[in-house]
């Protein structure tokens, strides 16, 4: 491959929008909030929340609601775009395909995934049905969204991850890319997208491996991410923040990284990384 293999292709703006499914909305929805998010739209009961970040966006749905069989903590990978339609021509031309459909709320489709799981695409919403609007401008601009999925094969997920716009940042200068993994190291490989998309994060799967969940015939299996974040505000700060706000929260120095770790009221654990401005 060549280095121009790696550049972001013009695309229909995909953007980071894990779906995570929870048995309490309403705290998960405040945790979010406490790092830094926005809510764009919420549901009256706080069942529901589409929260913005500086970059990168993250839905939140109650599992007493879901009909596809989620379980509490399942986080679907997931991708928001302005037209789904348009989307759908322009994967296909990349030679990924989508499949669109009608929901009540609006345009949704699906994608083949790197291995062939599910991978959900999104129209933005340009109808509420009765749910709430809010100003999403508030959201922190120093976070983003990251999506973490679990990949034995780095090479094979960056090269279809750059198919949508999400790169290494050196991916497009790198001189021997022929693996498609750019800068970082044999454990973890960041992948952002352009403007305020978010980042998809390749991690190797030791000790938790690659992960889909059933759908249901129609739709197929959905691939499972972590949902984690990374931020240009000062991680200490961080650290300190959350804990305040009654989210215990640790500082990790690491050989080759530091991180905020903090577990969410859903009992898993979240990741906060340093991030460096474009």
């Amino acid at each position: 491959m060549t280095e121009q293999t790696l550049r972001p292709e013009p695309g229909p703006g995909f953007t980071v929008f894990p779906l995570r499914f929870t048995r309490d909305p309403k705290a998960l929805i405040a945790f979010l909030r406490t790092l830094g998010m926005a809510p764009a739209i919420t549901a009256g009961d706080d069942g529901f929340g589409d929260l913005v970040a500086g970059a990168g966006r993250v839905m939140v749905h109650s599992v007493q609601g879901a009909e596809s069989g989620a379980a509490h903590g399942d986080t679907d990978l997931c991708l928001a775009v302005p037209d789904a339609d348009r989307a759908a021509r322009d994967l296909a031309d990349a030679g990924i395909e989508a499949t669109i459909w009608d929901e009540s709320y609006g345009r949704q489709g699906r994608l083949d995934g790197p291995a062939g799981e599910g991978v959900s695409l999104n129209e933005h919403q340009s109808d509420l049905y009765g749910y709430q609007g809010h100003d999403p401008s508030a959201g922190d601009h120093r976070l983003a969204v990251t999506a973490v999925v679990m990949s034995e094969d780095f090479g094979r997920d960056a090269a279809w991850f750059a198919r949508l716009g999400f790169v290494a940042d050196d991916a497009a200068d790198h001189e021997d890319a022929g693996d498609h993994e750019g800068a970082g190291d044999q454990w973890w490989r960041e992948l952002r997208g352009p403007g305020r998309a978010g980042t998809i994060g390749l991690h190797r799967p030791v000790p938790e491996d690659r992960r889909t969940r059933p759908t249901g015939e129609e739709f197929g299996d959905c691939l499972q991410v972590r949902l984690g974040f990374s931020t240009t505000e000062a991680l200490d700060a961080l650290a300190e923040r959350l804990t305040a706000a009654g989210h215990p929260a640790r500082l990790v120095e690491g050989d080759r990284a530091r991180s905020v770790r903090v577990t969410d009221p859903d009992g898993l654990t979240v990741e906060i990384h340093p991030r460096a401005a474009r």
